[in-house]
């Protein structure tokens, strides 16, 4: 794992498959967010251990079936450590998607709020 300078959250390195977390996140991010976020980075390593393709972009970014599946394992593990629905589809919107991509990630994954 690399702590790193730059601004963003956590990523894989496409290069050597380890994870990447910006040193700003890490401090000031909410701990439920950062707990779901390494599942779903680590996924992505197990992932491209695999040799699958984790930026393929003959999808868009909620219809690629890399994130699908991490972000499945995020809501799951949100629901078992008791996060609400609502809570769960906030930490699913990320800033590089529409509202309408939202939407259809969130009824994707079977999210059950007024959202979908």
């Amino acid at each position: 794992m690399t702590i790193t300078d730059e601004d963003g959250y956590m990523y894989v390195n496409d290069e050597d498959g380890s994870l990447v977390v910006g040193l700003d996140y890490l401090k000031t991010g909410d701990s439920k967010h950062l707990y779901l976020d390494v599942i779903h980075e680590l996924v992505h390593v197990k992932q491209f251990l695999q040799g699958k393709n984790l930026f393929d972009h003959s999808y868009s970014y909620v219809d690629r079936p890399t994130e699908i599946e991490a972000y499945r394992c995020c809501v799951e593990e949100g629901r078992k450590i008791g996060m609400p629905e609502d809570e769960i589809a906030e930490y699913l919107y990320v800033e590089w998607i529409t509202r309408q991509d939202h939407a259809r990630l969130l009824k994707t994954l079977g999210v059950n709020t007024g959202l979908a």
